[in-house]
């Protein structure tokens, strides 16, 4: 799981440096939060604190954070035994998936046509 999130995290961000650089920016800046995300709820946790909403964190795994999330779910060891937001946040990761793919044809779809 572990280099699945890391090539998926640059492949992703190839793609989206290739559409739009800065594009490529704010998914990295997507990625950090929500690694920093899960490191501060886990820290939390340990210390008996106020933690992070799971909504928060599958929101921020859905605009594109899941490979951070999985990353922080392995390195931190948090949010693994949980079912029911292991489920949600794989929900998270094919709806994001079939969006970046529908972004990435919706550019590269003129240049296909161009070979046919």
């Amino acid at each position: 799981m572990n280099k699945f999130a890391w090539l998926m995290l640059l492949l992703i961000g190839a793609i989206f440096a290739t559409i739009q650089p800065w594009l490529a920016g704010v998914y990295g800046l997507i990625n950090l939060v929500t690694f920093s995300l899960y490191y501060r709820d886990k820290s939390a946790a340990k210390q008996g604190q106020w933690r992070i909403k799971e909504s928060t964190l599958q929101f921020f795994s859905l605009i594109g954070g899941w490979p951070a999330a999985l990353l922080g779910q392995y390195h931190l060891r948090h949010k693994t035994q949980k079912s029911s937001f292991k489920r949600i946040l794989w929900c998270c990761i094919v709806l994001n998936s079939v969006g970046v793919s529908l972004l990435c044809y919706q550019q590269w779809h003129p240049l296909f046509n161009a070979y046919r």
